[in-house]
């Protein structure tokens, strides 16, 4: 029979040790002190100094007061460092990046909308390396070529839509990223207008911006709030999750049911869905499970490519808008290199620096995503004699790196010169931006060649054709937008605002119209 009292006594010996242990295996860097950062209320810490308005912006200035690059907030227990400069990202997120490469647990995003399989949020681990497979093997620089064709149809597509309706200039160039991002992930040709799942991935890209925020919604960091009940006052969020959710499902499932079924009646073309599935081998059981991460996978690039490459291309239109002398002789190198008259292609790319320029500085002026996509330390670390707690969540402020007097002088101002030596040529001795735009280490974007290539050739494309200047109100006085972008979340984008988009001239309106549609 067992002896309970032996049992007892075992049991309170092993609790003992534990107990000692704990009080005596310290980490090495348990006297270090945490990175500063602003001074913590009892209990709550900063949670109610985080911001919610230009998060990045914030942390770039209080990274100023404090004269530190590395910050430390405690939001009630949760450990949040952020990195104010592209030397720390490279040393811990590149350089130690087989602890930095997780990322945080969102009960919002992840347990109550659904997108728990969307690929930047997966954690570090097996699954999240079966997805990226699937991507570095379409998508690493050689493979994103056989995409090209796809992203010349889009953009010529929106080069019709400007003639037509210049005016509504925002509205096409979504349509133009989610027409090419389809036509690339599942080879479905979108409505003309106002397609309905280029609708979703945008709303997709709005909830998992908003929700991603460390300190946006409360759940996230007292996760038994997931489970009060969506009557309650105080539960919006429920709603919110609900309603999210439902986006989430439908960008998952309805463009991929769709890829399967032309693919099963053999009149699907060659597409990242097709490709993978046609790679498919093993078990029955070992397929659904890779289908369901080809799905997921799918899901992600259909999001992810619509709006943040249409943030971009919005961006450059209001900085040629503002600085009319930059246009001018950017449309002068492509007369001289294409011809006026004609439209450029990728071929001409090695011989426009100064297009290339203008690309590289509407990723740096306003970065798409400022305050990067956070980051998860699983291993306790000490930096610069510093303690970084296990299990921060370390947020990697792409907007002070890109605005870094140092590296980028009077970087509020949009300059594309910045990056030409004196001959004209591109100078590589200044830093690229898409060393900071696209992340980070193992957590660098996968699908950032297929995104510069976007990015060239919609920005060449309107140079070619189009002159872009202000507006002018029912008196004839020109109108300046203000700038403004939207003010929270993970992704930001250029708020409405109006332009005069007029062809250069008749030659370059024929140019236009000479494509096939």
């Amino acid at each position: 029979m067992l002896d309970l009292k032996l049992l007892a006594s075992s049991s309170a010996g092993l609790l003992l040790v534990y107990w000692y242990l704990r009080r005596t295996v310290r980490s090495p860097y348990a006297s270090l002190p945490l990175p500063p950062g602003p001074k913590p209320l009892p209990i709550i810490g900063n949670l109610l100094q985080i911001p919610t308005r230009h998060e990045a912006q914030v942390y770039q200035q209080w990274g100023r007061d404090l004269n530190s690059d590395i910050l430390y907030l405690n939001l009630a227990g949760v450990s949040i460092v952020v990195i104010n400069s592209a030397e720390i990202a490279n040393e811990l997120l590149e350089r130690r990046s087989s602890i930095y490469s997780s990322r945080p647990d969102s009960v919002m995003c992840t347990e109550l909308m659904g997108f728990d399989d969307l690929v930047p949020l997966v954690p570090y681990g097996d699954t999240w390396r079966a997805m990226r497979r699937f991507l570095h093997r379409e998508f690493h620089p050689q493979a994103s070529l056989q995409y090209r064709p796809f992203q010349i149809e889009a953009t010529h597509d929106f080069l019709r839509r400007l003639l037509e309706s210049p005016d509504n200039f925002s509205t096409h160039i979504t349509h133009m990223s989610g027409k090419a991002i389809m036509d690339i992930t599942y080879a479905i040709k979108v409505e003309p207008y106002d397609d309905p799942r280029i609708r979703t991935a945008s709303l997709a890209v709005e909830a998992v911006a908003e929700a991603s925020c460390p300190g946006a919604f409360w759940v996230d960091t007292f996760s038994f709030l997931k489970y009060v009940p969506e009557w309650m006052p105080g539960a919006g969020f429920q709603r919110k999750a609900r309603e999210w959710h439902a986006v989430a499902d439908d960008m998952y499932n309805k463009p991929y049911d769709t890829a399967k079924q032309l693919l099963a009646s053999g009149t699907s073309a060659p597409s990242f869905v097709s490709r993978c599935l046609e790679g498919l081998n093993g078990t029955q059981s070992d397929s659904d499970v890779q289908e369901n991460l080809i799905k997921k996978t799918a899901g992600t690039l259909y999001a992810a490519g619509t709006d943040t490459t249409s943030s971009t291309v919005k961006t450059f239109l209001l900085a040629m808008l503002l600085n009319p002398d930059m246009q001018a002789k950017a449309q002068k190198e492509l007369d001289e290199v294409v011809g006026h008259g004609n439209l450029p292609d990728f071929s001409h790319q090695d011989s426009l620096p100064y297009v290339n320029a203008i690309v590289k500085e509407s990723l740096r002026w306003r970065p798409v995503t400022p305050q990067g996509i956070a980051h998860v330390v699983t291993t306790e670390d000490m930096f610069d004699g510093y303690r970084i707690p296990a299990g921060s969540v370390v947020i990697p402020n792409q907007w002070a790196m890109l605005h870094n007097e140092t590296t980028y002088p009077n970087p509020s101002r949009f300059n594309p010169e910045r990056f030409l030596d004196s001959a004209g040529r591109l100078d590589p001795s200044v830093k690229d931006p898409a060393l900071a735009a696209f992340g980070f280490g193992r957590r660098i974007c996968p699908g950032r060649f297929l995104a510069l290539s976007s990015i060239y050739i919609d920005i060449a494309c309107v140079l070619a054709t189009f002159n872009i200047a202000k507006a002018v109100d029912a008196d004839g006085v020109p109108i300046t937008p203000p700038g403004d972008y939207t003010p929270n979340g993970i992704v930001v984008s250029p708020l409405d605002f109006k332009a005069s988009i007029t062809p250069r001239s008749k030659a370059t309106r024929a140019a236009i119209l000479a494509q096939s549609t």
